[in-house]
């Protein structure tokens, strides 16, 4: 029979393959981000310190330097003033060397605020110190006008005393300023030197930080390759297994648990692979238990008409015998004869059973009830075996659909097959309840148990434990079930025996109504 069970949609992985691609693959751009954010940090900072050293302490220390050739000029010149026999070409020199040195003076000044407008704090800091220090020196030579002035007085008054006297005053102001000025040059230099050397330091932190960064990145990298290989590995195990199905291999194999989409789709495919090996071996039992039905139909035919003459005869010759003198011996040989000539009409019957069985008359019908009627008929016969039959009924089932009869058989068969699995007694508990769109019956027992590898096979045809019978009961059972749009399902009992379950379909909403109760009869497949 065929059934359709819809089945609810698997619910979404918490992370998906491609999501965490992304994040591995995200976490490699950070870190190249990273990378080249720092190296682009280092080319900038050097570029910055290119700049101060290049439109800042240059320009100053050279204009620096030509306002302390000039201050040295006039030093020299003043020291030499006293044997000087051209006074007037010696004031016209200074004259145009002091115009110059206010002029460098401005320059240097003008370069030392265009170094006080560049980027830097500490840049700032040093030019405003260096500017003081300019002020300073330029006070001391600021006044050297007036001095000069009296200076060339005294030349113009042939006054040696006080020619030597004004020597004197300005020669010390302009050494003075001389020292002032080597002073400052001594400060530039320190600050390009201080410059210089962070620059170089920056510039090794910055090769080690790329360094390290750079094979960090490389690690990330790999590590996300590794990550990524992890994550589609699984995705060429379910490609192995589909070649492996394809071969004809239909054996489950257990997965590892992921809850990815590949992880929902391994899963997906063992119970799909599940589904069509027990789809494969149900319809190889379906078509072996129809070539059984045929060749147990056409031999139980030959069988039943000598079996039927047989029986006759017998009871024609009882009949015979019956007036007398008939010796006990005979008596038992003919009543053996009758019990075996039932016997194989019994048998016969069961092989009818299985080449005729009717298509179940699906009828909506409460299948507790019936339950409860099916465990009373065999409750004298459990009794008999001392056996208690102990039944346990939800409330409030559904109504399921299913022919009376033939549940009644397979439900017999399955409890029959619990007495002969407790030979000296005990406890056998039938329970039904509900369970999603099904209605389960299931039947308990505490015998000895059935092994694994026995119990993947008890449903076939003629497959029997016991020593006698024809190995059909459970068989029959199975294929009443399966007509009925059911499964049944034997599995080990928790404590010890074993565990049968028969799952009917419920009825459909809309055969709910008592007018709308009508034979149904499902289609059935080989």
């Amino acid at each position: 029979m065929t059934a359709r069970v819809s089945l609810p949609p698997p619910a979404p992985p918490r992370r998906t393959v491609a999501t965490r691609i992304l994040v591995s693959f995200a976490v490699t751009l950070l870190a190249f981000a990273a990378t080249t954010g720092v190296s682009a940090l280092a080319q900038k900072r050097t570029a910055e310190d290119s700049k101060v050293l290049a439109e800042g302490y240059v320009p100053v220390a050279l204009k620096l330097g030509q306002l302390r050739a000039v201050q040295s000029t006039i030093a020299s010149l003043v020291d030499g003033m006293p044997d000087e026999k051209n006074p007037l070409s010696m004031r016209a020199a200074l004259d145009t060397l002091t115009s110059v040195r206010r002029a460098t003076s401005d320059d240097v000044r003008a370069a030392m605020q265009n170094l006080r407008e560049l980027d830097g704090d500490a840049t700032r800091q040093n030019a405003l110190a260096l500017t003081g220090e300019l002020d300073v020196a330029q006070a001391t030579f600021g006044s050297d006008r007036s001095s000069m002035d009296r200076l060339f007085a005294a030349f113009d008054a042939a006054d040696r005393d006080a020619v030597n006297r004004e020597v004197v005053e300005l020669g010390a102001r302009e050494h003075d300023g001389v020292k002032r000025l080597e002073a400052l040059t001594k400060h530039v230099e320190r600050d390009m030197n201080a410059l210089s050397a962070a620059a170089h330091a920056r510039e090794a932190r910055a090769f080690l930080q790329l360094a390290l960064l750079a094979a960090l990145t490389l690690a990330v990298g790999v590590a996300v390759a590794i990550h990524t290989r992890k994550l589609l590995r699984p995705l060429e195990r379910v490609t192995e297994r589909a070649r492996a199905v394809a071969r004809g291999d239909l054996t489950p194999q257990p997965i590892e648990e992921s809850d990815d989409e590949i992880g929902q789709l391994a899963s997906a495919f063992e119970r799909m692979v599940g589904a069509v090996g027990r789809a494969q071996s149900r319809a190889v039992a379906n078509e072996r238990l129809a070539a059984i039905g045929k060749m147990a139909a056409h031999v139980t035919h030959e069988i039943r008409n000598p079996l039927s003459s047989i029986g006759l005869n017998i009871e024609l010759l009882e009949e015979e015998l019956a007036g007398g003198g008939v010796s006990g011996e005979a008596k038992s040989l003919l009543t053996a004869i009758t019990r075996e000539v039932q016997r194989l009409e019994h048998l016969s019957e069961e092989y009818l059973r299985v080449a005729r069985l009717p298509q179940p008359r699906m009828e909506q019908e409460d299948l507790a009830t019936a339950v409860r009627e099916i465990v009373a008929f065999a409750k004298p016969e459990m009794d008999r075996a001392g056996l208690e039959l102990r039944l346990d009924v939800s409330e409030d089932l559904p109504p399921a659909l299913f022919d009376e009869g033939q549940i009644r058989q397979a439900l017999l068969n399955v409890m029959r097959n619990a007495r002969e699995a407790m030979p000296d007694g005990g406890k056998i508990d039938v329970f039904v309840r509900a369970d999603g769109m099904s209605v389960v019956v299931g039947v308990d027992d505490r015998g000895a148990g059935i092994p694994d590898d026995v119990r993947s096979r008890i449903f076939d045809p003629f497959f029997s434990t016991k020593g006698e019978g024809t190995g059909l009961g459970l068989a029959i059972t199975r294929q009443i079930v399966e007509a009925h749009g059911g499964t049944i399902a034997c599995d080990a009992r928790d404590g010890g025996g074993t565990s049968f379950r028969i799952l009917l379909p419920i009825a459909p909403q809309r055969l709910s109504g008592p007018s709308s109760i009508a034979s149904v009869r499902p289609s059935v497949t080989a």
